[in-house]
């Protein structure tokens, strides 16, 4: 089963909005460890998650993978990419749980970032569909272009998901400079479109919800790939981490690409969405029927790349970093 303009027209972004350091970053330890939250020492990870179902690294923790290659992984709860890359800056994590976007933004305002391990990459079959462009079902909105002048729920603002559907729009004849993008937890953005709070909202294909009355116009990210892979999530250490931990680091991805062949495996999946179902407190039955990205802890570039020139496409970007500046030659890539 498996779960990727002109220097006048460019919209940089200074390096608080892209961490969003004016926001709170909630921070919480939810793995187990002695650390009393000061610098990690030995080999210890502090590792950002935000209690995703289908985060790979509660296998690697529950299955004692991570200890299996010499790293000891402390899981520490965040409310996103940007609170994620915030806290990695200031030195309270090791590696952040976000997204190339993210990342390469950050890069391009001079921060020194590496990515060391992807978590997943998206489909490019619409019917494996993991994600959504949800909207009301009799709300009036059939196509990309209905939503001009409209607002959009998604996860956090300037982040991947509000990226991608600004380029879904552009691909599918919709102007994504009339849209307003406001962010919502990820387990409200449903019930706001059904509610008529928004007009449409970038979810989970799970949050799909008929009973709500909500249809998708599609996977935004299918759409936007245009039939490759995108690199949706995974894990960036500080250029003196990437340094300083090769070896925990090394073995850090090694543990996820063990985890993602388990991942592949059928005989595995009772317990693995019984782990998931413990994690994120969903029906581990409902879980098992859901759609999932595809598990890949290897790092595709030349997604990176692609992803990349989405970036100078919306002008956020003039010249995005190349994969090789920000991937170590120690990462194992396909």
């Amino acid at each position: 089963m498996s779960a990727r303009p002109s220097s006048s027209l460019r919209r940089r972004l200074s390096v608080v909005a892209v961490l969003g350091i004016a926001g709170a970053a909630t921070l919480s330890a939810c793995g187990s460890s002695d650390d009393d939250g000061g610098d990690a020492g030995g080999g210890t990870l502090r590792v950002t998650t935000l209690g995703l179902c289908n985060e790979v690294v509660y296998w690697a923790q529950e299955k004692g993978l991570f200890a299996d290659h010499g790293v000891e992984v402390e899981l520490v709860k965040s409310t996103g990419g940007a609170a994620a890359l915030t806290a990695l800056q200031s030195g309270d994590i090791d590696l952040a749980f976000a997204n190339p976007f993210s990342t390469m933004l950050a890069i391009d305002q001079g921060l020194d970032l590496k990515w060391i391990a992807t978590a997943y990459e998206t489909t490019t079959n619409e019917a494996d569909a993991a994600n959504a462009m949800v909207v009301a079902k009799d709300g009036g909105v059939a196509k990309a272009a209905d939503l001009e002048g409209k607002t959009i729920g998604v996860n956090e603002v300037g982040g991947i998901n509000q990226i991608i559907s600004s380029q879904w729009m552009k691909l599918n004849g919709g102007d994504p400079g009339t849209v307003k993008f406001v962010a919502l937890p990820f387990n409200e953005l449903a019930s706001a479109v059904a509610s008529g709070k928004v007009a449409a909202a970038q979810v989970p294909a799970q949050n799909v919800d008929p009973k709500l009355g909500l249809v998708s116009l599609g996977d935004p990210y299918v759409a936007v790939g245009e039939g490759e892979g995108l690199v949706f999530a995974g894990y960036v250490a500080t250029g003196k981490e990437a340094k300083d931990k090769e070896k925990e680091l090394t073995a850090f991805q090694d543990a996820l690409i063990e985890t993602n062949a388990a991942f592949n495996d059928p005989a595995n999946d009772d317990e693995r969405f019984a782990i998931a179902s413990a994690q994120c407190k969903q029906d581990a039955a409902v879980l098992e029927t859901l759609p999932e990205n595809i598990y890949e802890a290897k790092v595709d570039t030349d997604a990176l790349e692609r992803m990349g020139a989405i970036l100078v496409d919306q002008g956020r970007l003039d010249d995005p970093p190349a994969p090789e500046d920000f991937v170590p030659s120690f990462v194992e890539t396909k």
